[in-house]
């Protein structure tokens, strides 16, 4: 699990520095709070996601922590919601593709509002979203209402 965790580190590196150049259509997104985040996740999963050991001044990671239930990595997968003051970029479908070099497998990330990024690890060898990005798509598109 430490290896999922720096490797969400590194993915999320690659996020931001996609999209330092974006920065100009999205100063009138919505900003949201860790505690938004957290709150939207408690109303709909029932436990808020909490903030992760590791620290950066640029951004908040947070997620259910190294020992995930069972049941909730079967619902969601593996995942983590950062909330960063860094510009990211846009694609036309919303979720990007990054090919983890290790395990071979595709980790999707997308974007909600102005600086909520979702780093999910698909565990397949294929770019494919399943039942668990939407559940979490879902949770995270709510912010907004």
């Amino acid at each position: 699990m430490r290896r999922i965790a720096l490797l969400s580190l590194a993915v999320f590196a690659l996020v931001v520095l996609a999209g330092c150049g974006a920065a100009s259509d999205q100063t009138q997104e919505q900003t949201l709070t860790p505690a938004q985040v957290r709150q939207t996740f408690k109303q709909a999963t029932g436990r808020p996601l909490e903030p992760t050991a590791v620290s950066d001044p640029a951004w908040d990671q947070l997620g259910y922590g190294l020992d995930m239930p069972q049941s909730l990595v079967d619902r969601y997968g593996i995942f983590n919601v950062y909330d960063t003051d860094k510009p990211l970029a846009r694609s036309t479908d919303g979720i990007y593709w990054e090919l983890d070099s290790q395990s071979k497998t595709w980790v999707a990330y997308k974007r909600y509002g102005g600086n909520v990024v979702l780093v999910w690890f698909s565990g397949s060898k294929e770019q494919a979203a399943d039942e668990r990005f939407d559940r979490l798509d879902s949770i995270l598109a709510g912010l907004h209402s």
